[in-house]
């Protein structure tokens, strides 16, 4: 019922309405439904997802002089009961897992987010997440100005030049971390310590994985695969 099943089904009924009338026609549909059924299921996303996500592995024992946390969104508008209210589902996870590192490691955290697409920064909203946890304002550094993870890298690396920080661990979804990695090494040379978090493929399958989905996953993907690909070019060139 919900979309983008309902669209394959109008396109399945679509087609077979045309399997006499126009073949052309009917066979376009029947295309169309299968990419829009294959595309949008659990399976294809996990198989997208994979290969960025297992690309770093988190280390059982991290060390280094701060943790880096790249924001992944807010949400505006409200007065909610909690700081986590504001926060993204991506952001809301790395932020959790990066309460979880600070109390295993009491390092500094380096909150990287600006305001691309609110009035707010990210990092603020995240500062303010943490402070609810219990994290010390001594303990909290705000870069509040990068627009996309190649500023997250620029502002963070200067940061981290000024009040001399030289390893640094990386916090981000494991899906954003290859290019996070990328951006942070050619935006300097410090010691950079990845720290996947938040993996969305493997573990078992059900009979739903097969069925249409959202196919947030695939978007999420290929919005990194080509984020990859453009900077690599970029890279080569400048």
């Amino acid at each position: 019922m919900l979309p983008p099943g309902c669209y394959i089904v109008a396109l399945a009924g679509l087609g077979f309405y045309l399997r006499k009338r126009a073949r052309a026609g009917a066979l376009v549909c029947a295309v169309l439904a299968g990419v829009m059924w294959v595309g949008s299921s659990k399976v294809f996303c996990n198989a997208l997802m994979g290969p960025l996500e297992h690309a770093y592995s988190a280390p059982a024992k991290p060390e280094g002089d701060v943790i880096v946390l790249l924001c992944g969104g807010f949400r505006g508008g409200g007065r909610p009961f909690s700081a986590s209210e504001r926060l993204e589902h991506g952001t809301l996870e790395r932020a959790a897992a990066a309460f979880k590192l600070y109390k295993d490691t009491g390092l500094p955290l380096l909150i990287s987010g600006g305001a691309p697409f609110s009035d707010s920064p990210e990092a603020e909203a995240a500062s303010v997440y943490l402070r609810e946890l219990g994290v010390p304002d001594n303990k909290l550094i705000k870069e509040e100005n990068s627009r996309d993870t190649q500023e997250n890298a620029r502002f963070s690396l200067k940061i981290c030049g000024e009040k001399g920080y030289k390893k640094l661990i990386l916090l981000t979804s494991a899906y954003h971390m290859p290019r996070s990695v990328l951006l942070f090494r050619k935006a300097g040379s410090l010691e950079i310590v990845p720290f996947p978090v938040a993996r969305r493929s493997g573990g078992p399958r059900y009979y739903a994985d097969y069925l249409p989905g959202g196919g947030l996953e695939a978007r999420m993907a290929l919005n990194e695969y080509l984020g990859l690909l453009y900077y690599r070019v970029y890279y080569f060139f400048f």
